[in-house]
């Protein structure tokens, strides 16, 4: 081999180097949706979110080739901060639902006050993903406003239980008995409504009462989530859609702890499956749980 063929090898590899696949890519924020919204607030930034699961294929070859092109990622860098949610884990199954994601992969756009400016349900190439972000990218979506620390998430325990009052004295009772009362019907439940498209830090007022439930008969599963915040909001929006009392296991699942949410108590599998269709017919993902089996 000639010595001007070795001298132009030594020219071409490090241009070939530097613009190989997988050389540079997509850093992706690592953290929940509430710290972005804030963080894309202070900075003035818009934000998008890539809504992925394992065993997506498309949303992998976005992986390797959308989010590996270098015009995307620098301009990325610049202008939007990424952030990638799995909707099969604990949080992530909760904002499938909040933003209703039925395809993947989904890529949903959001302005630097939270607000979603688009949603598009596909496997984009790098051309046509960085035209949308160029699109979006306009000073009215970039307003930057001061805001707070994010304030930190409550820590995944039970509520403390406050001692219960001391019930008032019992009045007298009168000279003849009142007569009873007739039976009510059972409240109708109401019609289906599409869920807030918010998910909470945890913050604010709720009432929420807690007691022990014993082990037995049936309920509809309506979701896990890894924080507790979220538990909250959803027993609160549940029990008013659906006039059912709510219930939430608390268990430990590769070393973190998960809330399994609940609807309804039935004595048989056959009433809790006629609930389960009541509820699908909502929008909403649902199995039948024997509380037998959790503990």
């Amino acid at each position: 081999m000639s010595k001007r063929i070795i001298l132009l090898i030594m020219m071409i590899a490090p241009v070939w180097m530097s613009s190989s696949p997988g050389a540079v890519k997509v850093e992706f924020f690592k953290g929940s949706l509430n710290v972005v919204k804030n963080k894309a607030a202070t900075e003035g930034k818009l934000y998008f979110v890539d809504f992925v699961a394992s065993w997506c294929m498309p949303c992998r070859w976005m992986d390797e080739t959308t989010f590996t092109d270098p015009a995307l990622v620098k301009y990325v860098e610049s202008n939007y901060i990424p952030v990638k949610v799995d909707i099969d884990d604990f949080d992530g199954y909760a904002y499938k639902q909040v933003y209703g994601i039925k395809l993947l992969p989904s890529i949903l756009i959001f302005n630097s006050k939270g607000e979603i400016v688009d949603r598009y349900e596909e496997s984009l190439p790098p051309s046509k993903l960085l035209a949308i972000l160029k699109k979006h990218n306009t000073a009215e979506n970039r307003v930057k406003t001061a805001t707070a620390k994010p304030t930190p998430k409550p820590p995944v325990t039970r509520p403390k239980l406050e001692p219960k009052p001391k019930p008032a004295p019992k009045p007298k009772p009168a000279p003849k008995p009142a007569p009873k009362p007739a039976p009510t019907a059972k409240p109708t439940k109401p019609a289906a409504s599409a869920p807030s498209a918010t998910v909470s830090t945890g913050e604010g007022l709720y009432r929420f009462k807690v007691s022990r439930q014993a082990s037995k008969g049936y309920s509809v599963q309506v979701g896990v989530f890894g924080d507790y915040g979220n538990v909250l909001i959803e027993a609160a929006r549940l029990e008013k859609k659906f006039r059912e009392p709510v219930l939430v296991h608390i268990a430990q699942l590769k070393g973190k702890k998960v809330y399994r949410v609940m609807i309804g108590e039935f004595g048989d599998p056959s009433s809790a499956t006629e609930f389960r269709t009541y509820v699908k017919k909502s929008g909403i993902d649902c199995i039948v749980k024997d509380l037998s089996t959790m503990k």
